[in-house]
């Protein structure tokens, strides 16, 4: 009786779909890795560019300087009436800005130029433990930066914003939040106060009930530095020079001098390029067999046998 050879043709699909498997992780670490790195590369060449950026005195800003650096007070727009999209700033507040063009803390009702925050809760991240940010937000008013006698008009709606941490509060389980923080909580949905869990000793019943709610704020007074690319201001008020700072690349506000705003930038970048590396490692080992390297069988429990 003639033998007819095994047919090879399923077992030649199934390796086949095993090793996409690697494959398609391999994709997925590659895309991330590449915007971890593109995210924290921006933070340390914006890093440079506000150290390296010209120190320019409000007096002989032109509308025509790029990547200038502005250092100097901090201070409310005097008249709102000047310039609408001040106003309509103010407006958006529930008119508690409407006299001294600036904006209520979140957390605290302090009156600022700028603020930014984050809502945080203390979660399991794989065998251990951390804060998760669940929401964040900043807004701005303009405000001027004054310095030698005269001023410069700033709208930070598009800034970059890079202010130490002005006020922490962490809470417990059962822990009734401030006045001010429980109207927050009220107002954004993204943070209802909601019963997250309890706690007994070292044991946790539900959620993890622990949240932080941290606020970081330039007020009038402050010392400022401000990064970024002149226009043109004709509408400016008495005190103030025909020019604007109201973007660019970067467009940076900052509540400390150059240098220790670079630090701070070069900071916030450390974490995502680390994420980069580890996350392009996992998609070269992944991608290995396309690039004429081993396969990646301790992915895949078994897949070697």
């Amino acid at each position: 009786m003639l033998a007819l050879p095994h047919a090879t043709v399923p077992h030649v699909l199934s390796q086949t779909a095993v090793n996409a498997v690697p494959i398609l992780i391999g994709v997925a670490a590659l895309a991330v890795g590449v915007a971890f790195l593109a995210y924290g590369v921006r933070g340390s060449v914006d890093a440079f560019r506000v150290v390296r950026a010209t120190p320019t005195d409000p007096r002989s800003l032109r509308d025509d300087d790029r990547r200038v650096r502005l250092s100097g007070r901090a201070e409310t727009v005097p008249d709102r009436t000047a310039d609408g999209a001040t106003a309509d700033a103010g407006s958006a507040d529930d008119g508690t800005a409407d006299r001294d063009a600036t904006l209520p803390a979140p957390f605290t009702d302090e009156a600022c130029l700028c603020c930014a925050y984050d809502v945080s809760e203390y979660r399991s991240q794989g065998k251990g433990r951390s804060w998760v940010t669940i929401d964040s937000g900043e807004a701005g008013v303009p405000f001027r930066v004054a310095s030698n006698g005269s001023a410069v008009r700033v709208d930070p709606a598009a800034a970059d914003f890079v202010f130490s941490v002005d006020e922490e509060t962490k809470l417990n389980a059962g822990e009734r939040p401030p006045e001010r923080i429980r109207r927050f909580t009220d107002a954004v949905a993204a943070v209802d106060e909601t019963d997250t869990g309890y706690e007994f000793g070292p044991l946790t019943l539900g959620d993890d009930p622990r949240r932080r709610y941290r606020q970081r704020l330039l007020r009038p007074g402050d010392e400022v530095t401000v990064v970024g690319d002149a226009e043109v201001f004709p509408d400016a008020p008495v005190g103030e020079v025909k020019s604007m700072i109201a973007g660019g690349s970067p467009f940076v506000v900052g509540d400390a001098p150059a240098r220790r705003t670079a630090l701070r930038l070069v900071g916030r970048s450390v974490v995502p390029l680390v994420l980069g590396i580890v996350s392009l490692t996992v998609a070269a080992v992944a991608l290995s067999p396309l690039l004429g390297g081993a396969p990646v069988s301790f992915l895949l429990p078994g897949a070697a046998a």
